[in-house]
């Protein structure tokens, strides 16, 4: 082939490469892809979280909404929720909840299914690939909601959100794989059970919530699901939160889901591979 074949060639190629599929998780991510049938449809901005979140799974998605959304954080917030849409496996499905004051009876904002390679998807990968764009779309669209939600209620209620999260699974298809990803700054504060009394180690609040909880009859069932749960900061911007402190939410929360039979995966201020900054 000569210089000007060889010139040409190169160029189609580039052309060729621009129109590669485009399905980022969030500004700012880091893309990775995670290995999917029809030649790879699915991009994923955390190869981490590709492999929580497979075939197949019910995934609960909650994330903070109005006022439980901390200063300057929400662009990270947005960043990580978009990535559950992005990386879950064919046939999965994502029900989005907002994390509120009220979030045990906050209904979800978004429930859904990510296509799979089945139909006309298994002979035609340019309309999967369309499938699962418009997919991340739905998803990203109602996660923009939840600012507007919420708005003027005081408190946040995480333990809500979860338990509502394990109710669904109880209905859910018994083979199936359970994962909650929860996306807030780690701190409860209810009238019930408020972290911001414990201010010296979160986790000191331990057996005494877990008592209650108990006797309530208000401890989560999460009997064989996995939580992921990130976002964490110091919450209200005028206390003097430390490292130690913020290590003790991860241990607070690690007893509670333990305690409910189910098995923390992660808790961290983000999700790998994902900009802290959204």
């Amino acid at each position: 082939m000569n210089a000007a074949a060889l010139h040409r060639a190169a160029g189609l190629a580039t052309v060729l490469l621009g129109f590669a599929p485009l399905a980022g998780c969030g500004s700012g991510a880091q893309n990775a892809s995670a290995a999917e049938p029809n030649g790879g449809a699915r991009q994923c901005a955390s190869a981490w979280l590709g492999r929580e979140l497979p075939a197949g799974a019910q995934v609960e998605l909650l994330v903070a909404a109005g006022a439980t959304i901390p200063a300057g954080r929400w662009p990270a917030y947005r960043a990580m929720a978009g990535a559950v849409a992005g990386c879950a496996g064919e046939s999965a499905t994502v029900t989005l909840r907002p994390i509120t004051a009220d979030s045990l009876t906050e209904l979800p904002v978004f429930a859904g299914e990510v296509p799979a390679p089945t139909g006309q998807n298994s002979v035609n990968p340019l309309r999967y690939r369309s499938d699962q764009r418009a997919f991340v779309v739905k998803t990203a669209a109602a996660v923009d909601k939840l600012p507007g939600i919420g708005t003027t209620t005081g408190g946040s209620d995480p333990l809500g959100a979860l338990t509502a999260a394990g109710q669904d699974f109880r209905t859910a298809p018994a083979a199936s794989q359970h994962v909650v990803v929860a996306i807030f700054n780690g701190w409860q504060q209810t009238r019930s059970l408020n972290l911001f009394r414990y201010r010296s180690d979160p986790a000191g609040s331990t057996a005494a919530a877990l008592r209650d909880l108990r006797a309530s009859g208000a401890l989560p069932d999460l009997s064989g699901t996995e939580i992921v749960i990130v976002g964490l900061t110091p919450g209200d911007a005028r206390m003097q939160t430390s490292d130690a402190q913020l290590a003790g939410l991860c241990r607070f929360w690690r007893s509670l889901v333990e305690a409910g039979h189910g098995r923390l995966r992660l808790c961290a201020a983000g999700l790998p591979g994902i900009d802290r900054n959204g």
